[in-house]
């Protein structure tokens, strides 16, 4: 992946995973990462957990806006 970026935080690993899932449809690599403090997790910390979505550089404009749109329909149908 050419200098990976992050477009979005998750507060779940549920939400992370299903954005990952809506850009591998568009052919877009991604990956999420947990924000830990050395091996302790925010939650671990009495914190809000925090998910990072990361895709390559050269995508994010097109990954944006069709993440941005199916991320909205899924609010709406909950």
């Amino acid at each position: 992946m050419k200098e990976p970026r992050c477009i979005r935080i998750f507060k779940t690993r549920q939400e992370a995973s299903f954005a990952k899932n809506v850009l591998k449809e568009i052919s877009i690599e991604s990956y999420f990462k947990e924000d830990k403090f050395r091996e302790l997790t925010l939650k671990d910390l009495g914190m809000e957990s925090r998910f990072r979505l990361y895709i390559s550089q050269d995508d994010i404009n097109k990954a944006a806006q069709f993440l941005a749109k199916k991320i909205k329909r899924r609010i709406e149908d909950a």
